[in-house]
């Protein structure tokens, strides 16, 4: 047999014989090799990509309930650490101690308070009450400062609210200074009566 001037040898029968079962055994390994490709390749590409997908929700959902869990522990810190912060405040039956520990603190850096105010805001949705000590205090210089040091430095629940700073001169070498002062501290709630003098 010749096509466009190539001579193509022929078999002979006998020899397409012999390869009429491997030809055939070709054609059926081909045909089950497409078929296994449809039929179970391309699922298990669909289940894998779905199982994929399944797993990002999940990591995306375990990576959120971390989250929670962190604040949540947060959470439970932060309460304890309110909690005890308000076991430190004083109660309205030891607001008095508190008036007398500041004229102590006065009379040992020798800084003269001739009167105190007080007033006990009423307390609002289960916060601690805001107790307010107004006073007038006149002293040295270096002893209205050290005075003034140890109330910022105190106990935490002690805080100075505002300071009116005036001169006086009482004598020609001695430079005295008057303040004005306003602490204020809260109290932990117990029946906490609201007064004011």
């Amino acid at each position: 047999m010749t096509l466009a001037g190539l001579t193509i040898p022929t078999l002979p029968a006998v020899a397409v014989r012999g390869l009429i079962p491997l030809g055939s055994l070709t054609v059926l390994s081909l045909s089950l090799a497409a078929t296994a490709y449809v039929y179970f390749l391309g699922p298990a590409q669909e289940r894998v990509a779905h199982t994929e997908q399944h797993y990002q929700t999940a990591k995306q959902a375990h990576a959120s309930l971390q989250r929670s869990r962190i604040q949540q522990e947060r959470a439970r810190v932060a309460q304890r650490q309110l909690e005890q912060a308000r076991e430190l405040l004083p109660t309205h039956d030891e607001f008095p101690s508190v008036a007398m520990a500041l004229l102590e603190l006065a009379k040992r850096e020798r800084i003269a308070i001739p009167g105190m105010n007080y007033d006990i805001k009423k307390p609002e949705g289960g916060l601690p009450a805001k107790a307010t000590i107004a006073f007038r205090a006149a002293g040295a210089y270096a002893a209205m400062y050290q005075f003034i040091h140890r109330l910022e430095t105190a106990d935490p629940y002690l805080v100075i609210e505002s300071l009116d700073v005036a001169s006086e001169h009482k004598g020609s070498d001695a430079a005295r200074v008057g303040v004005g002062i306003r602490v204020v501290t809260f109290l932990r709630q117990n029946d906490i009566p609201v007064q004011s003098s």
